[in-house]
């Protein structure tokens, strides 16, 4: 099957083609990364869509198309980025995009802080609010791991020769550890003293990175970042999601000019640009 007329056109639109979840995503990283002219951005929504488009773009002979994962409650595979494995998908050690954009130095800074708000302010103002969602963070990562549970060691799809006989196919599905482990242990993993106890635990994690101050990394920055905007940007702020990508637009900008580009996306842009040609 021949590629989609548009495709080609944004692929050839740059060397470099990254798929990402999200217009506030492509926005700040573009802003942050000085608009790389080798790199350009494609916004395809979650992650199922995001290993389709990459895939497939592969498939078509185009070794410069990547996808970028918010890591959220799944590991990350940071220790990667820099190696001779093939890599399609860069997954965040941090909790996602978003919680680069909690930056009360970049977010005093900016030059859409209209309420004139000081780092001590907004630092202040995050570090409370996240105090507040501790039990929500908790009962999130609760239900990420049961829904992983639910995977676990879930069967593949057997390849063609290896299925041509009765036999043959119920030992695909009656000798996998999906079915003979983990469906069996799943009503186990959710009685009401493992859930309280997987909440507790859970709890007690967000409530330590709270307390260290590391919470930005492990914390679901979008809800944040959405209840701080009008908050800061009080005066002249456009409607809809524009105003969320140019707020991250100027948080980039601030960072870059001071120089405080966070560490992981540098080392990001540096990883992409050099699997280019892989």
């Amino acid at each position: 099957m021949s590629e989609p007329t548009y495709l080609a056109a944004l692929y050839n639109a740059a060397e470099i083609i990254l798929w990402v979840e999200d217009l506030v995503t492509a926005a700040y990283l573009g802003e942050l990364w000085g608009h790389d002219p080798l790199l350009g951005f494609c916004v395809g929504g979650g992650h199922e869509t995001l290993q389709a488009v990459v895939e497939d773009a592969r498939r078509s002979g185009r070794p410069g198309v990547f996808g970028l994962r918010d890591r959220d409650f799944g590991p990350s595979n940071r220790n990667r980025w820099i190696s001779t494995e093939p890599l399609r998908f860069f997954t965040l050690e941090t909790f996602e995009v978003e919680c680069f954009l909690l930056d009360p130095v970049a977010l005093a800074d900016c030059r859409f802080n209209t309420g004139r708000r000081s780092e001590q302010e907004i630092r202040a103002r995050l570090d409370a609010r996240a105090g507040e969602l501790l039990w929500w963070m908790a009962c999130r990562r609760v239900i990420a791991e049961l829904r992983e549970a639910r995977h676990e060691a879930f069967p593949a799809h057997p390849k063609r020769d290896e299925v041509s006989s009765r036999g043959a196919a119920e030992e695909v599905l009656f000798a996998n550890d999906w079915v003979t482990k983990t469906v069996p242990g799943l009503p186990a993993r959710v009685t009401a003293e493992r859930l309280r106890d997987a909440l507790t635990k859970a709890h007690v994690y967000y409530e330590g990175h709270h307390a260290a101050g590391t919470w930005p990394e492990v914390f679901s920055g979008k809800e944040l970042m959405g209840e701080l905007l009008s908050w800061i940007w009080t005066r002249g702020r456009p409607k809809g999601a524009v105003a969320d990508e140019d707020l991250a637009k100027a948080v980039a900008q601030t960072q870059k000019g001071a120089g405080r580009v966070p560490a992981e996306l540098r080392e990001l842009h540096a990883a992409i640009v050099a699997r280019r040609l892989a």
